[in-house]
């Protein structure tokens, strides 16, 4: 997995491409702790580029959330579409976090 960050509109938008997997979670880290540094910020979690994620890449979207919620933040997920929209779908993260 890859991610790049813009700041756009006083939002800090994190793109991620790839496969989001138990292999990604150093990378990952690095996407929490740009969530962490957002305080009362808006942040949105774009993962319409990403082609694929597992289970261990959905526990890391929670963390994303909690990081979040601990730095007074908004969190918003663009899921895109396909695999990764529907494994959202199934775990029915709409009720963890802010899907759109």
């Amino acid at each position: 997995m890859n991610y790049d960050v813009k700041n756009l509109n006083n939002q800090k938008v994190i793109s991620m491409n790839g496969r989001l997997t138990f292999n990604d979670h150093e990378v990952f880290r690095e996407v929490v702790e740009l969530i962490e540094g957002a305080r009362g910020e808006s942040c949105v979690l774009d993962l319409s580029p990403l082609e694929f994620i597992d289970s261990a890449g959905l526990g890391m979207l929670v963390l994303a959330g909690d990081a979040a919620k601990e730095a007074g933040a908004s969190l918003t997920v663009k899921p895109g579409g396909g695999q990764v929209r529907q494994m959202l779908d199934i775990a029915k993260f709409d009720t963890l976090l802010n899907i759109v």
